[in-house]
């Protein structure tokens, strides 16, 4: 059968040269739009690492001078600072919430801003490493209301959130930790430095960790480190007040959004502060990737799906057309013998060659310029921590090809099955009348 295949393409080599190289260029154009795609396309569907699905989070605003209701004696940092703790404690103590906590910074997951002032060097270490901070109130409960999954030998979250702080204390993320001390063990006496520009503060413990998590929901997850705020100065973070609520079991977030929403313009309010708005955490997360890259990865998708009904009309027709023209040379094979299906799989061989051929030859053109320019990375701008085979060259390259062969082996099979099966099944007699 594979002697008979290869004969057969070699005689008919000026036809499927043409057929050979519509295939590479097709291969070639694949490539370059569907690897963002499946890349981007794996990120979004990453675990993301922290219980989203109940939490929604309220913005905090402050009356203005001249708004009604306004304390003119309410406005240093004290008075702020304990009417945002009211505010939270008003949400607490609603029947459908488990658990607030106080976000007064504008570096949260999920969030817009990002923060990436210092690097991190572990003890002894020479090389430094960039983290995202994410700045944390003690005693405020804010890693049990996120959810986050306790780091191996850490703290649980609720401990973390009631520890004592000192100056300079951070919590690290797992992958955080395993970039710094090659480890996902936490132990108490990991200590670190950090360099800040020109200046190296000595940290002198890491307190604990939590579970790897992603930043941005359409990130690999990247290495954080939680910075405990412990004199902070509300004035200065009046546009960045929010409150994380975490939502009872079994609460349906629909049900709940429509009850708080009301309920939260009347009762949050303190002093000079009021509940603004309300969102969910998933709304949050999709504003986040819409304003990303979201819009790209949308048109990047339209561009590839257009592309993949184009190349299913193009190569089914083509593969079609040149199928149907072998009508009399069917004949001839059915009257010396051949069954339907002995034609069916040497043609569908064919195909099979002609595409793997095609695949190796359109991968090769391509990796020569993914060789200098490198291949797509997804949609965060820090370097991700896992070990993923979007990072690994070789995987990467081998994956993505793997699946452009699938497609184009699926599209061809299928240009080539349907006629083939009608034809395979007619009278000898009637094939070569036709001719």
């Amino acid at each position: 059968m594979f002697r008979l295949i290869f004969k057969t393409l070699w005689a008919r080599r000026r036809r499927n040269g043409w057929l050979l190289a519509e295939l590479i260029l097709v291969a070639v154009l694949s490539w370059i739009i569907f690897d963002p795609v499946i890349v981007v396309t794996y990120d979004r569907h990453l675990p993301l690492g922290y219980d989203a699905d109940r939490l929604c989070m309220v913005s905090v605003g402050m009356l203005q001078p001249q708004a009604p209701g306004y304390d003119a004696q309410a406005t240093d940092s004290a008075s702020l600072m304990q009417a945002y703790l009211n505010i939270v404690e008003r949400a607490r103590q609603y029947p459908d919430v488990e658990q607030a906590t106080p976000v007064l910074s504008f570096v949260y997951p999920g969030s817009q801003g990002s923060s990436t002032s210092s690097s991190l060097l572990a003890e002894g270490d020479t090389i430094g490493h960039d983290l995202m901070y994410v700045e944390f109130l003690p005693h405020t409960h804010f890693f049990e209301t996120y959810g986050f999954r306790p780091g191996q030998g850490s703290m649980t979250p609720e401990e973390l959130s009631d520890h004592t702080y000192g100056e300079l204390n951070v919590v690290l993320s797992e992958n955080a930790l395993e970039t710094l001390f090659h480890t996902s063990v936490y132990n108490n006496r990991l200590r670190c430095w950090m360099v800040n520009e020109t200046d190296t503060v000595y940290l002198p413990v890491v307190v604990g960790t939590v579970g790897t998590f992603k930043y941005v929901s359409n990130w690999r997850p990247v290495p954080i480190a939680f910075e405990p705020v412990l004199h902070p100065d509300i004035r200065s973070s009046k546009d960045d007040m929010h409150v994380v609520i975490r939502l009872k079991e079994g609460v349906s977030m629909d049900r709940f959004l429509h009850d708080f929403k009301p309920w939260m313009v009347r009762q949050m309010r303190a002093g000079n502060l009021y509940a603004r708005d309300l969102q969910s955490y998933d709304d949050i997360n999709a504003a986040r990737e819409f304003d990303g890259a979201t819009s790209l990865y949308r048109r990047n998708l339209s561009i590839a799906l257009f592309f993949l009904v184009n190349l299913c009309l193009g190569v089914i027709g083509t593969f079609w057309l040149q199928t149907r023209t072998r009508r009399e040379e069917i004949g001839v094979m059915l009257s010396y013998g051949a069954t339907p299906h002995r034609i069916r799989l040497q043609l569908l061989g064919e195909g099979v060659v002609l595409t793997t051929v095609a695949t190796l030859v359109g991968c090769f053109l391509y990796l020569q310029y993914a060789i200098s320019e490198g291949l797509n990375k997804g949609n965060a701008w820090m370097q991700g921590t896992a070990s993923c085979w979007v990072d690994n060259f070789g995987l990467h390259f081998f994956i993505v090809s793997f699946i452009i062969y699938l497609i184009l082996l699926v599209v061809v099979l299928i240009g080539i099955y349907i006629p083939a099966w009608r034809i395979s099944n007619i009278a000898p007699t009637d094939a070569l009348r036709d001719e």
